[in-house]
């Protein structure tokens, strides 16, 4: 995918600055709004067939993503603790993590369209074993939330 991001990066997460960065879409005849009531209840992505083996919200209600929420989740590899730091309702989520001294920026872009909704999301990586990562990661992250995307609008519908 080598089209432009579609994502306002903040400066120190910008894919300029990282060593990793990832980009997926897809497009889903599944409305942005169904989308977003999937995506920002977090604590039910261990229940998809995905690799998210556990996650808590830290704070607020315990039940869905808001803006500065905070969680932590891991996957089969790592463990990130992460905020929310972008939310708009039905349109666009990001967050921002940790893992060991590994930063990440995870954001994602609902696109209201004739056909349903175009689904964006990228990451990027720095610090840390980035450095090394970058040969072998950026494969494995891809189809990780290629994953994500397909069981996302599979949950929606």
């Amino acid at each position: 995918m080598d089209s432009p991001s579609k994502i306002t990066w903040p400066d120190y997460y910008h894919p300029r600055n990282s060593h990793i960065h990832v980009k997926n879409q897809i497009q889903t005849a599944v409305t942005a709004e169904n989308i977003w009531a999937c995506l920002v209840r977090a604590p039910c992505w261990p229940n998809w067939k995905h690799t998210t083996t556990s996650l808590q919200i830290l704070n607020g209600d315990g039940i869905e993503l808001h803006k500065g929420s905070i969680f932590k989740w891991q996957t089969k590899k790592l463990s990130f603790e992460c905020t929310v730091v972008e939310y708009q309702t039905h349109k666009k989520l990001a967050w921002k993590g940790k893992s060991g001294s590994m930063d990440m920026y995870h954001a994602w872009l609902l696109q209201e369209n004739d056909n349903g909704c175009e689904i964006y999301t990228e990451t990027t990586q720095r610090n840390g074993m980035t450095w090394l990562s970058k040969y072998f990661a950026p494969k494995h992250i891809h189809l990780y939330h290629q994953q994500w995307l397909d069981e996302l609008q599979q949950q929606a519908k």
